[in-house]
């Protein structure tokens, strides 16, 4: 690994993952290219993650927060710190393939156009379906999806442009960065790599992905996905996303399906009971004789609704902020939407 003037920094954000560290340390160590610096931005971790790195692993670079600040605040700290060409963003619950970085720096040096690129992010365990080829916005569900989510691993195999990247494998031009800013703060964890993948879409710039390009995560390792907290966070910073960035027809008929999804959900709920009252089943049981599952979003409600004032309370200043970024128009930007994914010979990449 070069000393001195890297080509690639790559950030690894961390909170008490000693227990992933080592896999994924190791495998930055066997990576075929060289000229890369580690950067561990280390969130006040509790367990012995810091021992562990300090001992066994002395050629990373250690950022010590002091507290849990979140994934933004952490990966950010990484980028402010470097001055490499090349930012990669890579989750410590990840093993990298050993052409992994080789393999994304070749795609993005032969390939000017694109400001990010995406990973092929396979599922840690077998038979390692896919776990993301890419991100996408979705008008129909409100937010991001991982491309090709649960798929075969032996699916997305060529290389396309996509609407955008998941951060927990992902390289970014310093340039970008300098056009359109760093990550949000405020989302502390979750969907902030959709706010930089649809703030860059919306901007005017591209995200390659490179299929060749393979890390093995360990999905919701590092992330309690139950909480009722994560839970709120999520949904505030769901409504942020769509809000800061997309151009105002597209938010309008987003909004119109955010309130859509809710009436329908609202309306399952309230007549779930009535599925007691149905004929018995084909196993001879009736819908009455089982335990019925409790509702999941009553216990919820409290805490969603208080994330959801905290995110309309602080957007309309959050859409000011990015208000000059938005160079794409609604026309534009929709085929992205509706089709996230095309080959590379299609120009229309903007």
């Amino acid at each position: 690994m070069a000393e001195t003037a890297p080509r690639v920094s790559v950030i690894i954000p961390n909170w008490n993952g000693a227990e992933h560290l080592p896999e994924c340390l190791d495998s930055l160590e066997q990576q075929s290219f060289r000229d890369f610096e580690v950067v561990l931005v280390d969130n006040g971790s509790s367990d012995r993650s810091l021992s562990l790195v300090e001992r066994d692993y002395r050629w990373v670079r250690i950022i010590r927060n002091g507290a849990n600040l979140g994934f933004s605040a952490a990966v950010n700290a990484g980028i402010r710190a470097t001055v490499a060409e090349y930012v990669v963003l890579l989750n410590n619950d990840t093993r990298a393939d050993t052409a992994w970085l080789e393999n994304l720096v070749r795609a993005m040096d032969a390939t000017g156009e694109a400001s990010f690129a995406a990973c092929r992010m396979l599922r840690y365990d077998p038979p390692h379906r896919i776990d993301s080829a890419g991100d996408r916005f979705s008008l129909l569900r409100g937010g991001g999806v991982n491309i090709g989510a649960g798929e075969p691993a032996e699916d997305h195999q060529q290389p396309s442009w996509v609407f955008g990247a998941c951060a927990g494998a992902a390289l970014y031009r310093r340039s970008l960065f300098d056009d359109i800013g760093l990550f949000d703060e405020d989302f502390f964890l979750v969907f902030e790599d959709v706010d930089l993948s649809l703030r860059a879409r919306v901007a005017g710039h591209s995200c390659l992905y490179v299929p060749d390009a393979i890390v093995y995560h360990k999905r919701g390792a590092s992330t309690d996905v139950q909480s009722v907290t994560v839970a709120s966070r999520s949904f505030r910073n769901f409504v942020w996303v769509a809000g800061k960035n997309l151009p105002l027809p597209l938010l309008m008929l987003w909004g119109l399906g955010l309130i859509l999804r809710a009436v329908i959900e609202l309306l399952g709920t309230i007549f779930a009971p009535l599925r007691r009252l149905l004929p018995a089943g084909r196993d001879g049981t009736s819908d009455a004789s089982r335990a019925p599952e409790p509702p999941r979003w009553p216990r919820r409600l409290s805490p969603l609704l208080s994330a959801l004032g905290e995110a309309l309370r602080t957007l309309p200043a959050k859409r000011r902020e990015v208000a000059a970024l938005r160079r794409v128009g609604s026309l534009a930007l929709l085929p992205w939407l509706l089709r996230p994914a095309r080959a590379l010979k299609d120009q229309d990449s903007s």
